[in-house]
């Protein structure tokens, strides 16, 4: 009996023992957090891998307008929107015209009002945009 006793208070510490653990800590693996910068090359892999959008490369880099240039595109920006501004007058402006034909670099643009519909065709050569607007009286 006396070994028995001595014999379940080692089994009791034994397990105590046993039972001891370490504290867990939490380690990083994206090395922008702190992770190991030897698992930058992987994740990389893995990002790429899974990247199922396919930009099409450039075929040339983007070219540098001159001053000159750039000011061209923006004059002819302003004339185009204001021989708009005519069409649309000539159209819809307050001495509008039943019918009409405009033409200016290989693009023609016909109007008719027609039963309460304003009919517009845009031909550039290559295209015909047709476009039917609901006639405003004024």
């Amino acid at each position: 009996m006396k070994y028995a006793g001595i014999l379940a208070a080692f089994a009791l510490g034994a397990s105590v023992a046993g039972a001891d653990a370490g504290s867990l800590v939490y380690t990083p693996t994206n090395p922008a957090f702190g992770g190991s910068p030897l698992n930058g090359s992987w994740q990389m892999q893995q990002a790429t891998a899974g990247n199922h959008f396919n930009r099409a490369a450039p075929t040339s880099g983007p070219q540098q307008l001159t001053q000159s240039q750039i000011f061209a595109q923006q004059l002819q920006s302003q004339l185009y929107a204001s021989l708009a501004n005519q069409v649309t007058q000539a159209i819809f402006g307050a001495n509008a015209q039943q019918s009409g034909t405009f033409s200016f670099q290989g693009t023609t643009i016909s109007f008719a009002k027609v039963d309460g519909q304003t009919n517009i065709t845009i031909n550039d050569g290559s295209t015909v945009t047709q476009i039917s607007l609901p006639t405003v009286t004024h």
